[in-house]
């Protein structure tokens, strides 16, 4: 299955309609929102901001696994990353940095939920979750290098390019002759 911008930009409606159904309700229950319950919307976001970076790199759900000694944290690792990256960010930079969790509940400051602070999480997530993809796509690039040198490339070399910085593995590689 193809994944196109169509389909992404249908679940990053769709979240984002459930997250204000959900505001909604509490706001019909609650005058205001509790702390836990922005936190929950934030990871939410965070977890669909996770989910499609998955679906933009992969056009498939895939469950995590160890490949060449790397492990691959597939769909639920990414969701995961996401919905923690927009949490911290949110609890860092957005309206969850002023909260004083030790004051009592009546004495709290109200809590603030924009959209703008759920779509940020949603990017929030979507990045934290391309940096764990690249990370392990890095990993999985040099234990594939690694076991190619092991097949074609001389001893002397094999040594240099499995822990050798990618410019220096690539001149190492590019030096060799067709013979060797």
């Amino acid at each position: 299955m193809r994944i196109t911008t169509t389909s992404v930009l249908v679940l990053a409606a769709s979240a984002t309609g459930f997250a204000q159904s959900v505001a909604a309700q509490a706001d019909a229950n609650v005058n205001q929102l509790s702390v836990y319950r922005c936190l929950a919307l934030i990871a939410a976001a965070g977890v669909v901001g996770g989910i499609v970076n998955t679906l933009m790199n992969d056009g498939k759900f895939r469950l995590p696994e160890i490949a060449g000694g790397v492990l691959c944290p597939g769909f639920i690792g990414n969701a995961l990353i996401g919905g923690f990256a927009s949490v911290i960010s949110w609890s860092l930079y957005g309206a969850g940095a002023g909260i004083d969790l030790a004051r009592q509940a009546g004495e709290r400051q109200a809590v603030s939920l924009t959209m703008g602070a759920l779509a940020g999480a949603a990017l929030v997530g979507f990045a934290g979750a391309k940096w764990l993809t690249s990370e392990v796509d890095q990993k999985l690039l040099r234990a594939t290098v690694n076991a190619s040198a092991d097949k074609i490339i001389p001893a002397e070399h094999r040594a240099a390019i499995a822990t050798a910085p990618a410019l220096e593995v690539f001149k190492t590689v590019e030096g060799l002759s067709p013979s060797a």
